[in-house]
């Protein structure tokens, strides 16, 4: 790496602590370990969610984008996986998109409670 590429780091680093409140830099290092340390399962239930939906088909794919209205493009060369990365970054680009998406997701499994319960599960806001 770079001198001037760390420098560049340490510059961002420094306005994040700034911006950030005051406290002791043990107590700012625990608070980052410890979400980190519980979300080792969840992190294998979600990977093992996008190796499923890897899976898909272009057409299911497109079908997708469709029926939830997402303004997301794609070419007849995309393969399935990069239409699936398309969708994955527009959703975190755009946070309402997404908040829509599990809404109206939630709302149309409402015959099977087991399903919503999983799916909800699937979808919860990290942030909460």
């Amino acid at each position: 790496m770079r001198t001037h590429k760390v420098a560049e780091m340490l510059s961002q680093l420094a306005r994040a602590l700034k911006g950030a409140p005051d406290m002791e830099l043990e107590q700012l290092l625990q608070s980052v370990r410890s979400p980190l340390e519980g979300r080792t399962s969840t992190i294998a239930v979600n990977i093992s969610t996008l190796a499923e939906l890897s899976r898909l088909d272009k057409s299911e794919w497109t079908r997708f984008i469709l029926n939830y209205g997402l303004p997301i493009e794609t070419r007849g060369r995309d393969a399935s996986r990069d239409i699936l990365g398309k969708i994955l970054r527009y959703l975190e680009d755009n946070p309402e998109a997404l908040r829509r998406l599990k809404h109206q997701a939630t709302a149309q499994v409402k015959p099977s409670p087991e399903l919503a319960k999983a799916l909800e599960w699937l979808l919860r806001d990290e942030n909460k």
